[in-house]
């Protein structure tokens, strides 16, 4: 009997290089495919240097704010959304924005 996999359970099944490359795959295809856009030009619109997005292209090597700058700028932000609705699901804006803030440092007293 042939068992079939749900694509959650396949995803679970590769690598975090797999996956960096099934990332720098799709921006690639949404660069050239969807928008028509050369590197130069996703370059211009992310703020991400054309450098580094061929990099990520070619072997899927980013830092996580460019990966979303990118994505931002190829209007694929809302694919994340996914990742963050349990923490943020039935919450404010305000509300998230005020407990996610970030806390000023306090210096020791002499």
């Amino acid at each position: 009997m042939d068992t079939m996999l749900s694509s959650n359970e396949l995803f679970s099944l590769l690598s975090p290089k797999d996956i960096q490359g099934q990332l720098a795959a799709e921006v690639k295809r949404s660069r050239v495919e969807i928008n028509g856009w050369k590197r130069d030009t996703l370059a211009e619109k992310s703020g991400v240097p054309a450098s580094t997005i061929k990099r990520f292209e070619n072997s899927g090597e980013i830092s996580l704010r460019q990966l979303l700058m990118l994505v931002h700028a190829l209007g694929l932000l809302d694919r994340f959304d996914q990742l963050l609705n349990n923490e943020i699901e039935g919450m404010r804006m305000d509300e998230y924005i005020k407990q996610n803030a970030r806390k000023p440092r306090v210096r020791g007293v002499k």
